[in-house]
């Protein structure tokens, strides 16, 4: 069965992370690729990328960002 993400709660640990950034395992490339497109239509001040299976979650304006 699929592991089920409380989307909101990651986005609070992102919000909270010193870095702004967070990187997520994914079942396979194809979920995280759907995964940030979903992301993206919810969230404004994100940048979300995907390497294979791993999706890289940024708050566009983090503390880090130059």
């Amino acid at each position: 069965m699929a592991k089920r993400r409380d989307w909101s709660h990651i986005i609070d640990r992102l919000n909270e992370s010193p870095s702004g950034e967070l990187r997520i395992r994914m079942g396979s490339p194809g979920s995280a690729q759907v995964t940030r497109c979903r992301l993206l239509e919810e969230w404004n001040n994100l940048e979300v990328t995907t390497v294979r299976e791993i999706l890289h979650l940024r708050l566009k304006n983090s503390k880090g960002a130059r």
